[in-house]
């Protein structure tokens, strides 16, 4: 639910005018919200976050044994019924939009090209939170976790891919520093997969710090605004208070406001 705040930047950089970007990569929450501001349905994403998003917490499923966030809701209630997300929209779009996944065989970062109806499968997929869903789902019959586990920023992928100017859209404080998680977590969360309970426990924690160090030092002739959250947030990742999730979208746009005039974080001042 912290993705609710990245919302909110999204919902600023729509107002700007500031919605053409040649690639865009996303997992996680922020994949959802991507995907809304890719097809430039941004009023229907920011309803889905505003007035349903805490309805996909099932707190009480914890007792009945089953997941307590509800995928099934998510994708295929807001997502196709509710809130269609226009595919159609997507490909007329010159944007390339990647949904970052984790490969539950070998725990390593897979950038599916999210341009046909397999999306809806994908963003169920990255959403996949461990321990509270089933921890993964299937794209064309292969088992995917949550992207965010394998690469949660994909500052380095988008260099590869040769972008030279790059927004960067946290959901924490750029000076955030990730410690590596209990082992028996990663087993408790994907006892089918032990190569993503690893890169869970063993590797997410480096990825992310080794990201947010390239974002601060990136090469030259290369340049990143950064937009992160400039207060704590009243929000944690199952938070299903729906006026808490508003005060974070809220607080995204105010902040990117804020960040978008700072010399230090800005790279198209000229426009």
């Amino acid at each position: 639910m912290r993705g609710a705040w990245a919302a909110g930047v999204l919902a600023f950089l729509h107002e700007r005018g500031q919605n053409q970007y040649d690639l865009v990569y996303a997992a996680s929450s922020g994949a959802c919200s991507a995907a809304y501001f890719v097809a430039g349905m941004w009023e229907p994403g920011l309803t889905i976050w505003r007035e349903h998003a805490g309805q996909c917490v099932r707190k009480m499923n914890v007792l009945r044994r089953k997941p307590v966030m509800d995928l099934a809701y998510l994708v295929d209630y807001l997502f196709k019924q509710r809130f269609p997300l226009s595919i159609e929209a997507i490909q007329k779009v010159p944007t390339r939009f990647y949904i970052v996944l984790t490969d539950c065989h070998t725990g390593a970062p897979v950038y599916f090209l999210a341009c046909d109806d397999r999306i809806f499968n994908a963003l169920r997929a990255t959403s996949s939170m461990a321990l509270a869903t089933r921890g993964f789902d299937y794209v064309d019959g292969h088992p995917y976790a949550d992207g965010g586990v394998s690469d949660p920023i994909p500052i380095q992928r988008a260099l590869n891919d040769g972008a030279t100017h790059i927004t960067l859209v946290l959901t924490h404080s750029a000076d955030s520093r990730f410690t590596a998680r209990p082992r028996f977590l990663g087993r408790l969360a994907y006892p089918q997969f032990p190569a993503v309970g690893t890169a869970w426990t063993s590797r997410e924690h480096l990825t992310l710090n080794a990201a947010l160090d390239l974002a601060k030092n990136p090469p030259e002739g290369v340049r990143i605004r950064v937009f992160s959250p400039l207060k704590p947030m009243r929000l944690g990742a199952l938070t299903d208070a729906k006026e808490r999730i508003q005060a974070a979208v809220c607080s995204g746009r105010e902040e990117a406001m804020e960040q978008s005039y700072a010399p230090q974080k800005c790279w198209n001042q000229d426009g």
